[in-house]
């Protein structure tokens, strides 16, 4: 086996002191004064464990040298007015430790984390170097093990930890036994729910250094995609297949679980001469999102007399887009019918003289 080295200097780099993190994958930054970080070297052979506290920013040498089996450095922060501690991030070092770091594509172009609708395919890449290949190297130099969780979450907060997110048996998990990079491709998301639908939750994939006997099985990275429910609505008001004589009546629109990234609305159009794309969006009917969580919403519409130009047949569709495409959630056809008939007899005014 290789022997250990001491290690000369840490780096730490931070834009601004360390707040509590939502995941161990995201940081968030506060002013300083309220957050106390350091940095935890915990000796995989002995357990012996030294605190060493940081500033925002510099290098700094190990406060013990790394022994044989390696050595697990912890980034922690402590919030000032609450003294509660939170991991921000680890590093296990030692001579033949193998490095990886795991990133999820999704078709949303979201800047935070990534995020799926139930339906929708992503891509996990593990990226993997410092394997070795030596028959003799020991079995943790030459694999790495790759788990899959599940974190189903029907209310759709973002509450769900880390911890909690991988605590349990791994729905799927597996050995990397090569360098480079390896893509796992996902159709569509494994989150089960009683409407399949409306599954909603996080999968999380985490990757581990095995133990060897000198260290304990240690977490080398994890990363995480959201997975959101498809978006319902509902036109009510205006009954399919109705024929309206006079003033159109209040539409009602209920909407359920809309794509946190999205624009949704009615159009309307003329059955007979226009087609769909021909359509005009029905003022005071658009709703657009840039958010981080899916909304439901309930929207009333009265304000649309003035696109009927002719009696006839209308459809008015109540659509839905996303960075997936467009879809229609619901729909409605009548017909408007605003000509006056009179029948009248025209009879002599000698007939009623008397």
């Amino acid at each position: 086996m290789k022997t250990f080295k001491k290690i000369a200097s840490i780096a730490l780099v931070l834009a601004a002191p360390l707040a509590p993190a939502q995941t161990t994958t995201t940081t968030t930054t506060t002013t300083a004064g309220n957050y106390y970080n350091f940095i935890r070297q915990q000796q995989q052979q002995t357990n012996v464990v030294w605190d060493m506290p940081v500033t925002e920013n510099g290098t700094s040498a190990a406060a013990l040298l790394t022994q044989e089996g390696g050595a697990l450095f912890q980034l922690w922060t402590i919030a000032s007015n609450t003294a509660k501690d939170y991991l921000l991030d680890q590093k296990l070092v030692g001579a033949y430790l193998p490095k990886g770091t795991i990133t999820i594509d999704t078709l949303d172009s979201y800047n935070g984390v990534p995020r799926i609708r139930v339906d929708q395919p992503f891509r996990v890449t593990f990226k993997i170097s410092n394997l070795e290949s030596s028959a003799n190297a020991p079995a943790a130099a030459k694999r790495v093990l790759a788990e899959h969780h599940l974190a189903p979450n029907p209310d759709g907060s973002l509450n769900i930890t880390a911890a909690q997110a991988i605590s349990g048996t791994p729905f799927s998990s597996g050995y990397i036994e090569k360098n480079g990079n390896t893509h796992v491709n996902y159709a569509a998301s494994s989150i089960q729910a009683a409407n399949p639908l409306k599954s909603r939750g996080e999968e999380h994939f985490v990757l581990h250094i095995l133990g060897d006997g000198l260290f304990s099985q240690t977490q080398l990275a994890t990363a995480f995609v959201q997975v959101w429910p498809m978006a319902s609505g509902a036109i009510s008001g205006v009954e399919d297949g109705s024929t309206v004589r006079g003033k159109p009546p209040t539409i009602t629109v209920k909407l359920d679980d809309l794509y946190p990234r999205s624009d949704t609305y009615l159009r309307i159009h003329n059955v007979e001469t226009e087609s769909d794309s021909d359509g005009t969006v029905i003022p005071g009917s658009r709703l657009v999102l840039d958010q981080e969580l899916p909304q439901s919403r309930i929207l009333e519409v009265d304000d649309y007399a003035d696109l009927f130009e002719a009696d006839g047949p209308y459809r008015i569709d109540l659509l839905h887009t996303t960075p997936y495409g467009t879809e229609r959630l619901d729909s409605t056809t009548f017909t408007i019918s605003r000509s006056m008939r009179v029948n009248a007899m025209q009879v002599d005014s000698e007939t009623y003289m008397p």
